[in-house]
This record gives structure tokens, C-alpha cells and sequence, in this order.
């Protein structure tokens, strides 16, 4: 029986196929400790690493052994064990020279299915396992994860070995060796037609070993001589799996909608003009300003697309209230720190035709003012190609001020003002934006508190 699982690097493939082979009894194929095993002997003998004769001549010179001991692949190089070696990070630095060479890693493949030949059972991991080494594999998997998390990951492993390389450092490393795996002619990365794909960004290591599990005892079948034999209904049924919680997660995503919307209409005096402004489709980003903590729900209730909220990390300390909005599509972020992982996510989540809700004032207003936008929203524009729309919130300072621990009923008003198409976002530079749609917002502070009989707040230097 021959497991397969691919992805990119820091996906968690190597020890979820660690856990399962032990769980499984099956041999464990590391495959990168191959590749990082001729890395390691070129570099010993200081060979050109871009000189693919002469590391093709290391591989023939050189005796390499790999067996498998319990939950890891032992490798050697002429008898000497190398196996902790070969992870000093200059040779992972150095192992994509030689995957990226079409002889080396032909070689490569020959020797993993010698290995996977001596085996009852594997489960190999890599980037090419299911697409071409062992395409005929009887079940496969690709993991996948967002980069920002890959990166978090590989700190998390470096520190506990004692390494210190920062989280941008890292992920400009990772996000180099994702385009280079990707773009390479001979066994780009990329997921087999038939493999099982499983993102695991928000599981925990436990859960992505469990559901693979799941997957491959579900779809073992015997077979006429009693041979096991994983067959395709267990990739259905992983894939409706992942369906199913995604449809789940969209319903709940409505029905939270729905009861926020009682909510307001039994406290609140509610109403919301220029929903026709949001885009029926494609990104785009609400940009608001920011009175209390109910601003979210005035900003999402009155449409008819979903929205990603950014939310201070202190939020989700209370594991109740941090379930609850993390399931209607909350972001932690650090305040008052560079938070790239969280914008990174924001921009996958544009990039996918998504609606995020922004406050760049960054905190509550203290007084019901509209505070200078924050500029940096401007990358996200570039980044994802999002529209962005003006939405003005009043009333809500009135009913739940920063300094009242809980609300009181009132007028509340939402206006969703002309959207700013991303052609026209890119005309600006970034301090220019936030200064734009700061004097926006209050210009329709202004009109909005006009129409309702209050006096508008003064800033000085808005005209008559």
C-alpha cells in the first residue's frame, strides 16, 4: 500500500506523514532527506551547485542509504550517519539545486520506489509523491496552508531548536521555494487530479492526522486476494467532507446575519442608505469609521455578500466570544504592531472575490469625530485589485460610547457612499488615499447628521 502526501514547504506534510505511517505501521519515505542527502555530499565536496554533471557525478560517487526506523527515515552517506545533518538550514537552503534538475531527479525517483519496493506499506511526502514518482499510489493526499501560518510553523520549529531568524525572513524564503517548486519544468509542485486536498491553516496537527486517517480508513476496500486497496470513494467522500463544513460554515455565516438583525431592530432605530454602491462581485473593502463595538454588525447586516472583519487579538482571549467571532469571519491582529500574517490573509481572502470591512481611524472615537485614516489600507488595494466604499456609521457613538460598558437604544444610520474603483485607488499614494476618504466621511458626517436634525460635529474646515 502506497500513501502519497504533497505540498509546499512548511505545510505540515513531513510529520502528518510521520504520525500516520506509526499509526498505520507503514514505512515513513522521507523524501526531502533524500534530496537534502546530495545537497549535503556536494557541498562536502564543493561542487558548483549549479553544475548539474558535476552533482549528477556526486550522486554516482557517493554511497546513499536510507532505512526506515520506526517513525523516521535514517539516512547515510558511505556509512556515516548523516540524518541530523542534513537539516542544517544552508542545506535546505541548497536542495532546490538539486531538485531542479531533470537527471538528478530522475535519479531520485528510481531511488524512492527502490525503497517504497522493500516496503509492505509507505507513506511518502514531497512535492511530486502523487504526480509522479508514484502516480499510480492507492490513495493521495496535498496539504496546503496560507504562507503567513507556513512561516509562523517554521519559526515555531527553528526556535525549538534553538535558531532565530524572523517570521519575514522566513516567509520571504518559503514564498521564493513555493515559486520556484511551482515554476520548475520537471515535477512542478502542484495537487495529482485524484489527490485529496486538505488545507490545513486553521487545524491543529491532532486534526489533520485525524482526518487523513479518517480518509484512508474509509476507503479501504479488500480486494479478490485479500490485498488492501484504498479506491476513489475515499477522495469522494474527504471532498464532500470539506464541502459540507464549508456549507455549514456559509449557513451559520446567514443565520448569525439574521439574528443580528433582530437584534438591532428590537434596540435599535436602524436604517442604511446606498447599499447599491457595494459590488455585486469581485473584492472590494469597506473602509468605515469606527464608534463602538457594534460597528461590524452595522456595517454587515444590511448586505447580501459576506465580509471578513479585522479584530484586535485581545478579542479572542475569552475562548467563548473568540469561538463566536472567529465563526463569523474574524481576524486577530496585534495593535500597534506589524501584523503580516493577518494582512496577508486579508489579501488571499481579496484575492478570492471576497469583501473585508476595514476601520483605519484603528481604535473607537473618543468623542463621535472622524479621526485622520490610517494609510495603510492602501496596500491591500494594490495587492488585491479591491474596490473600496466609504461607509459612514452615526448614531452609534450616541447609544454605545467607549466609555459605557453597555449600549443604549437609538437612531443608528449606515451610508454607503461612491465606491472608489482600484484604477482610480492606484492614482493615489497611500497618505493621499486615507486623506481622501477621511475628508469623505465627514463630508457625509455632515449631509447624514443634517438630514436628522443634529448639529454637525465641527472640524474646522469642512465648507458650508
Amino acid at each position: 500500500m502506497v500513501i502519497t502526501i504533497d505540498g509546499p514547504a512548511a505545510s505540515g506534510k513531513s510529520t502528518v506523514a510521520q504520525r500516520l505511517a506509526k499509526k498505520l505501521g507503514a514505512s515513513f519515505l522521507d523524501t526531502g532527506a533524500m534530496y537534502r542527502a546530495v545537497t549535503l555530499a556536494a557541498m562536502q565536496a564543493g561542487v558548483d551547485m549549479s553544475d548539474e554533471n558535476k552533482l549528477l557525478k556526486v550522486m554516482q560517487t557517493n554511497n546513499f542509504q536510507f532505512s526506515a526506523k520506526e517513525d523516521r527515515m535514517a539516512v547515510y552517506i558511505d556509512g556515516m550517519d548523516v540524518t541530523e545533518q542534513i537539516r542544517q538550514p544552508q542545506v535546505t537552503a541548497n536542495a532546490h539545486y538539486i531538485a531542479a534538475k531533470s537527471s538528478l531527479r530522475a535519479e531520485l525517483v528510481r531511488m524512492q520506489r527502490q525503497f517504497a519496493a522493500e516496503q509492505k506499506k509507505i507513506v511518502t511526502e514531497g512535492r511530486d509523491q502523487g504526480t509522479v514518482a508514484f502516480d499510480d499510489a492507492d490513495i493521495k493526499f496535498y496539504l496546503k496552508a496560507y504562507l503567513w501560518e507556513r512561516a509562523r510553523r517554521r519559526q515555531a520549529e527553528l526556535q525549538a531548536k534553538g535558531g532565530v531568524q524572523s517570521l519575514e525572513q522566513i516567509q520571504e524564503n518559503i514564498e521564493q521555494r513555493d515559486k520556484s517548486d511551482e515554476s520548475r519544468f520537471v515535477g512542478p509542485l502542484k495537487p495529482a487530479r485524484d489527490a485529496i486536498v486538505i488545507d490545513t491553516t486553521n487545524l491543529s496537527l491532532e486534526q489533520v492526522v485525524e482526518k487523513v486517517l479518517r480518509c484512508v480508513e474509509d476507503g479501504r476496500q479488500k480486494t479478490e486476494d485479500g490485498r488492501q486497496k484504498i479506491e476513489n470513494p475515499s477522495s469522494i467522500l474527504c471532498s464532500l467532507s470539506s464541502v459540507v463544513c464549508h456549507l455549514i460554515s456559509v449557513i451559520w455565516y446567514w443565520l448569525a446575519r439574521w439574528i443580528f438583525r433582530v437584534f438591532c431592530a428590537l434596540f435599535f432605530d436602524f436604517r442604511s442608505y446606498g447599499t447599491q454602491n457595494v459590488p455585486k462581485q469581485g473584492p472590494f473593502i469597506l473602509a468605515s469609521n469606527h464608534q463602538s463595538f457594534l460597528d461590524p454588525i452595522f456595517c454587515g447586516i444590511p448586505l447580501r455578500r459576506q465580509l471578513h472583519f479585522l479584530a484586535r487579538e485581545s478579542l479572542f482571549s475569552n475562548r467563548f466570544f473568540g469561538a463566536l467571532i472567529r465563526s463569523v469571519n474574524s481576524i486577530p491582529v496585534k495593535r500597534g504592531q506589524a501584523n503580516i500574517a493577518p494582512i496577508r490573509r486579508v489579501i488571499a481572502k481579496l484575492k478570492e472575490g471576497q469583501g473585508v470591512c476595514l476601520f483605519p481611524e484603528a481604535t473607537r472615537t473618543s468623542d463621535g469625530r472622524i479621526q485622520q485614516f490610517k494609510p495603510g489600507f492602501g496596500l491591500l488595494c494594490r495587492r488585491s485589485e479591491a474596490a473600496i466604499v466609504p461607509v459612514l456609521i452615526d448614531g452609534a457613538f450616541e447609544c454605545w460610547p467607549r466609555y459605557k460598558k453597555i449600549f443604549s437604544p437609538g437612531w443608528v444610520t449606515v451610508c454607503y457612499g461612491e465606491v472608489i474603483t482600484a484604477e482610480q485607488a492606484k492614482d493615489f499614494g497611500d497618505e493621499k488615499l486615507a486623506e481622501i476618504l477621511t475628508d469623505k466621511l465627514r463630508q457625509m458626517q455632515k449631509q447624514c447628521r443634517l438630514r436628522q436634525g443634529k448639529q454637525p460635529h465641527n472640524y474646522g474646515f469642512l465648507k458650508k
